[in-house]
């Protein structure tokens, strides 16, 4: 009975994401580890130890997980003013996302979000401005769930392309841990 609640407020999220006029489409990657090793727990060894995570891995590439539409939640939020108080400094580092993927759940390409997943939001068909998860947070303390996005910007796997550039309509840049 109770999670009617959340299921509700999470189809109801969905709809106004998807669409509100503010909404962005996005690509979803994720961080997989290439370096060799024993890869039965999920992440290689270093030495005798398991890896707990993959942010000082330097032989990573990026999956494609999929399309989706993002919105910033809180983009009114308090901001810090510089010191004349002529002007804001744009609050901090953080930015709350809410991201719904293109396919509605339990469709086929329906994904779910999660930590050190890198979305690159699409500002038209050149730039794609990239922002990693770095916390997931929930709004209602009630399963399921209403996941809410804690991003920083992540400034060098931005995508920038010349309008110009020799490049196939739909085909797009590869996604390796060089090149992104």
């Amino acid at each position: 009975m109770l999670t009617n609640v959340p299921q509700g407020v999470n189809r109801m999220a969905r709809n106004v994401i998807v669409n509100h006029p503010n909404t962005f489409n996005c690509q979803v990657f994720r961080k997989k580890v290439t370096r060799p090793g024993d890869l039965s727990g999920g992440m290689p060894k270093l030495g005798g130890l398991g890896v707990m995570s993959s942010d000082d891995e330097e032989q990573v590439e990026w999956e494609f997980i999929g399309n989706g539409y993002t919105m910033q939640a809180e983009q009114f939020g308090p901001a810090y003013m510089m010191d004349r108080q002529d002007a804001n400094n744009n609050g901090g580092d953080e930015f709350r996302f809410l991201i719904e993927p293109e396919e509605a759940p339990g469709m086929p390409g329906s994904f779910e979000v999660k930590k050190n997943d890198i979305a690159l939001i699409l500002l038209g068909e050149e730039v794609r401005i990239a922002y990693e998860v770095v916390q997931v947070e929930t709004t209602i303390n009630i399963p399921p769930y209403v996941m809410r996005y804690v991003m920083n910007r992540r400034g060098d796997l931005d995508v920038f392309r010349a309008p110009d550039a020799d490049v196939e309509p739909g085909v797009e840049p590869p996604m390796d841990g060089s090149t992104l």
